[in-house]
């Protein structure tokens, strides 16, 4: 492992951060992006941010410049407008004038020019999970050939890589030809607000508004391939059919290629008992992983989890998959199946629902260890990366733990 390098402290860093994932109903790669620039911005405060996007974003409380560039198709946005603002100088705030001091793209893929013999701000790009080459019959065509044919490229002109997990950084490693020592782990955490308490009759109001009574099993994630609902589905009709009153309740938005799911659910003996509510948030999450009986994430691949985090956090029981990133997130503190077992998933709910002590063993295991995870670490994890770059030393892309403190 090299030694640590820091940049004086004395000058700001500028970055130019790509925020089209900003939208109103933020995804996991979304609210990745706010809440670990608002953990920056927050962190280390002389910094300067440019904040980009092709269409309009919601308010988000980080100071920054804000570019807009209107082409419908991000793509090409991010290849045309966003490769000029890493090209180009400009004047910051403090009056300097100067191109960025890197390119901080949040969600796989960046401009190709950068690299090239014209002169642009380095980049900085998180892979959150391989899944396209491991998973790939959960991808659209379009998307599975446009993923795989950049990503490769991607990887050989940035300056860094940071990935929420060690899983993945070996993923990457094994995938792409990169560098060991610029992939960098940066884990995910969950938002403080899920840490909190909550109100037992704003609960109960919560419970009404969704649909659900006071015995429920929750799963959390976009409607697609990926998240195994499918098995999930049919494993909660074996539990229910012996459990008068359990509820499940799936909350996510529309996914790609989920017309299995739709058939499943559509088709289920145990229709009546399932509420798809569709994208739910933040604050109304935390009170309905707070009120479930459990989380169940049987996924077939994550990068991290991040629902996992967040449940542990709102003292929920957390049933996850063996396997990819969620024995590294969940450590000993949540129940572990075979995904691709529906008798495994099935009677791990069963357990779930029908031992009380088990689920207090696992609410308080679970607290402290989302507890091990922060936002403040991931941005002091990011911010040392983008020292590095600036410098044009390579980061310290040394394994790890999950939780590196």
């Amino acid at each position: 492992m090299s030694p640590a390098v820091r940049a004086p402290r004395t000058e700001p860093l500028r970055v130019l951060a790509d925020v089209t994932t900003w939208t109103a109903g933020r995804s996991g790669v979304g609210q990745y992006t706010e809440r670990l620039l608002q953990a920056l911005a927050g962190g280390y405060p002389l910094d300067q941010w440019l904040l980009a996007a092709n269409q309009a974003t919601p308010e988000v409380d980080i100071a920054g410049e804000r570019l807009q560039s209107r082409l419908p198709l991000r793509a090409l946005w991010q290849q045309t407008a966003m490769a000029a603002h890493g090209l180009l100088p400009r004047r910051w705030p403090d009056g300097r004038r100067s191109r960025p001091d890197l390119a901080f793209y949040p969600n796989y893929l960046a401009p190709l020019i950068a690299g090239s013999p014209l002169p642009s701000a380095p980049l900085v790009v998180t892979f959150h999970d391989m899944a396209v080459y491991l998973q790939p019959e959960t991808f659209s065509f379009r998307k599975r050939e446009l993923q795989r044919r950049l990503l490769p490229l991607v990887a050989a002109r940035a300056a860094a890589i940071l990935t929420p997990s060690v899983n993945t950084r070996r993923d990457v490693l094994r995938l792409l030809d990169v560098e060991p020592r610029r992939v960098v782990v940066t884990p995910l955490a969950a938002d403080a607000r899920f840490f909190g308490p909550v109100d037992d009759a704003a609960a109960a109001v919560l419970r009404q508004q969704h649909g659900v009574g006071s015995r429920y099993l929750l799963a959390v994630g976009t409607l697609e391939p990926r998240k195994n609902l499918v098995r999930l589905v049919a494993a909660f009709e074996r539990v229910a059919a012996t459990r008068k009153g359990l509820q499940l309740l799936l909350v996510g938005g529309k996914g790609w290629r989920d017309q299995a799911i739709v058939q499943a659910l559509g088709h289920s003996p145990a229709r009546e008992a399932i509420v798809t509510p569709g994208y739910v948030s933040a604050g109304a999450l935390h009170g309905l992983y707070a009120g479930a009986l459990a989380l169940c994430y049987p996924s077939l691949y994550e990068g991290f989890g991040l629902p996992v985090l967040e449940a542990m956090a709102a003292g929920a029981p957390v049933l996850v998959s063996r396997g990819s990133s969620l024995d590294e997130v969940a450590g000993d503190a949540a129940l572990a199946v075979d995904p691709r077992d529906e008798g495994d998933i099935a009677a791990a709910m069963a357990r779930l629902c029908d031992d009380d002590d088990l689920r207090q063993r696992l609410r308080a295991a679970g607290h402290a260890r989302a507890a091990t995870f922060s936002w403040a670490r991931t941005a002091e994890l990011t911010h040392d990366v983008f020292l590095r770059v600036r410098q044009g030393v390579a980061p310290d892309g040394s394994e790890g733990s999950p939780t590196r403190r």
